[in-house]
């Protein structure tokens, strides 16, 4: 910011020394001239004008009023209105914009100006409109500001403004609109904006505002626009507020208030058509009185502490009243009951019904298809049982249907492949069985599919793995699928993350997987995959996750990984490989690698010293019980093998063995020695030091040169797991 201030300095003084003979004026010596020299005072901060829209303001002898986004008026042939929005402007507003002194417009949203608001624009008096919406303007708003009596549009929303709300605005008496939101405006809304009784429109949201809401904001009894959401206010809502007939528009989401919401506020407010009171503390129940808000648009009462009193989810019959209803949002709440078969008579608009989060059970009503215009419907994370109605297939113009986290039963209805304009589909966490529909071939806009953590069986229908519109997830885990993966896996080529483990799955893996070049997390974990790791793995650049842990692979570990620069976790743990581990890329830093439990492994490591890998020996259990205690070494001191501290003789055994047992404080990771609570109870330094100790003794057993010495990996999980009970063992006075 001390930059840009230099910046904007510099650029001024240049102006000043290269245009001496303009300067601030009286106004009585303002003219056409003067507004001339202020527009290109203006001009000269503007960095960047990538249209070149401002190339017909130059210093001849052009009238002004003929530029691009200058107007003025007839009789006066004075600029009254300076409109550049949109034209991607950036720069910096000069302070000589308070020359234009019969500028009613001043309209430079949109567009990638920096710096602040100059306090020379206090001089515009005669000012009706200031419109800075979405640039980077940085500052405060400039008490000067209130001196544009006549200013009835005040918007300056989406900037960097900062610090508190002036108390002086309340000046402004002719206010019709005052737009703050989507800045970083701090402090306390100030009590005295309840005298601008000419407001329409009051945004302050998405801001860092704080404290209560004043109750005197309901003197604004012209207000149609109060939006407050997006703070940090806390407190009741003044119920005042609810006196506000006019109000159209009412949102305070996303904030720390709390109380009830009354029931009579459908009758308190009879012309609102956008409630939102989403991500509160509200308690109480859903006002029954909304159904007299027969024009209201969206209800948003998701994310609080409403539960749903005695007569559970009846409340939506009476809103079946609400025929102009767009979006209801009522998910994250204590409501409880059936799902009624009214659900089906909400208004016909009904585009976004989120009741996920609820304690909601039973069937979910067929009805619930007559809602045709569904682009959303969320009933995830409830209680409901059954099975999917096959009438859900009928909401053809539905891009998104969250099911997951239920208890619900029975096969996945085929009809749900006549969802064409599905993007997402989450039916996780179910009790669903059978097969995978090969309807589901018609998901040609699919982004994101979740079947996991249900017990669908069967082979995966080539169908899925045709889907290319897929790039967010395809999550198949957690069920009892078989047989082997299609080669039409390679059609996944903009998925970022596939997840197929905890299956029943078989065969090899395929060599096509390298085409999939969007991956970055790729699970396969507990199947039954056999052969190779498939070379073509090593195309997946982007790929920061690989687990292939629990299967029957075979054969070396691919050289290829090494190149997978952005892998930051790999799992090859419980196979049968073998062969030397690559010793570049990831396999530098082995705490990010796990190989355990492949007995044919060999590490290929500096600190091997005199042990048999460097020898030639026939690997052995022992000689993975080696690799373990290299990985619990390196674990526990936070050292790396092959670092650069170890040369010579010395290596990563050898400096743990010089300080074993009596200085191994010396050699363990600092933050180790940090005090330690584990289920809630404190552990004591000695104890948390002694099984420390312990453990580093357990990676050296398993590091000593002769085999017939080294402790086995039974050995070494035994030991740990008495370490473990010891830590935890609560001490006895």
């Amino acid at each position: 910011m001390y930059y840009n201030s230099i910046v904007y300095l510099l650029c001024l003084v240049f102006f000043l020394s290269s245009h001496c003979s303009f300067c601030f004026v009286n106004t009585s010596e303002l003219s056409i001239v003067t507004d001339k020299e202020a527009l290109l005072s203006f001009k000269s901060l503007v960095s960047i004008d990538p249209s070149d829209l401002l190339f017909s303001w130059n210093n001849g002898n052009s009238n002004p009023c003929n530029w691009t986004g200058v107007y003025c008026d007839e009789v006066t042939q004075r600029v009254t209105r300076l409109d550049l929005s949109g034209f991607r402007l950036a720069g910096y507003i000069s302070p000589y914009i308070g020359n234009l002194s019969f500028l009613d417009f001043l309209q430079l949203q949109e567009n990638h100006l920096t710096g602040i608001i100059p306090d020379q624009i206090g001089d515009l008096s005669s000012l009706v409109v200031l419109n800075l919406n979405s640039n980077s303007i940085r500052g405060t708003i400039p008490l000067n500001i209130t001196m544009c009596l006549n200013l009835r549009i005040l918007d300056l929303t989406g900037n960097k403004i900062s610090k508190a709300i002036p108390k002086g605005l309340n000046h402004l008496l002719n206010l019709e609109s005052l737009n703050l939101g989507k800045n970083q405006l701090s402090g306390k809304i100030p009590t005295s904006i309840s005298n601008l009784t000419s407001l329409l429109t009051l945004n302050l949201a998405t801001n860092e505002l704080g404290g209560m809401i004043p109750s005197d904001l309901g003197h604004l009894q012209n207000l149609r626009f109060l939006d407050l959401s997006i703070n940090h206010l806390t407190g009741t809502l003044p119920p005042a507020l609810y006196n506000i007939s006019s109000l159209i528009y009412f949102a305070a989401a996303s904030n720390q208030l709390w109380g009830e919401i009354p029931s009579d506020v459908g009758d308190k407010l009879p012309n609102l058509l956008n409630f939102n009171f989403c991500t509160n503390k509200f308690t109480g129940s859903i006002p029954g009185s909304l159904h007299n808000l027969t024009n209201i648009q969206s209800i948003r009462l998701a994310n609080n502490i409403v539960s749903s009193g005695n007569e559970g989810l009846e409340f939506i019959t009476s809103l079946t009243n609400n025929t102009r209803l767009r979006f209801l949002a009522i998910g994250d709440n204590l409501l409880e009951g059936v799902i009624p078969d009214s659900i089906g008579n909400l208004s016909n608009s009904l585009t976004y019904l989120y009741m996920g989060g609820n304690y909601i059970y039973g069937r979910i009503p067929a009805s619930i298809s007559h809602l045709n215009n569904l682009a959303l419907l969320n009933l995830s994370n409830n209680y409901l049982s059954g099975e999917i109605p096959p009438e859900i297939g009928q909401l053809v113009e539905m891009p998104e249907l969250y099911l997951a986290a239920n208890k619900i039963t029975g096969s996945i209805p085929n009809s749900l492949g006549n969802l064409r304009k599905l993007s997402v589909i989450d039916l996780s966490a179910n009790n669903l069985v059978g097969r995978i529909p090969t309807t589901f071939v018609g998901f040609q806009k699919l982004l994101w599919m979740d079947l996991s953590d249900n017990r669908l069986n069967a082979s995966i229908p080539k169908e899925v793995f045709s889907l290319s519109s897929l790039t967010t997830l395809l999550n198949l885990s957690n069920n009892l699928l078989s047989g082997p993966l299609p080669q039409e896996i390679e059609a996944l080529e903009s998925v970022v993350t596939i997840d197929l483990s905890n299956n029943n799955l078989h065969g090899s893996i395929p060599y096509v997987i390298g085409n999939c070049r969007s991956l970055e997390e790729l699970f396969m974990a507990n199947n039954m995959f056999s052969g190779f790791i498939p070379d073509t793995v090593g195309k997946l650049k982007g790929l920061a996750i690989l687990d292939l842990s629990l299967n029957q692979l075979s054969g070396t570990i691919p050289r290829s990984l090494q190149n997978l620069h952005a892998l930051q976790l790999l799992n090859l743990s419980f196979n049968n490989l073998e062969g030397l581990v690559p010793t570049e890329g990831i396999f530098k830093n082995l705490s990010r690698v796990n190989v355990e439990g492949n007995s044919k492994l060999c590490l290929n490591l500096p600190c091997d010293g005199k042990g048999e890998y460097g020898q030639g020996v026939k690997p052995s259990t022992s000689g993975d019980a080696y690799s373990y205690g290299v990985m619990l070494l390196e674990l526990f001191t936070g050292k790396n093998p092959t670092s650069q501290d170890f040369n010579g003789e010395m290596n990563l055994i050898k400096w743990v063995q010089s300080a074993f047992p009596t200085h191994t404080e010396q050699v363990l990771d600092t933050e180790l020695l940090q005090p330690l609570m584990c289920q809630t109870i404190s552990i004591k330094p000695g104890k948390q030091l002694e099984c420390l100790i312990s453990v580093i003794g357990v990676g050296l057993s398993c590091t000593v040169d002769s085999q017939v010495e080294r402790i086995s990996m039974r050995e070494a999980l035994h030991k740990l797991k008495m370490v473990k009970d010891t830590l935890v063992k609560p001490t006895l006075n």
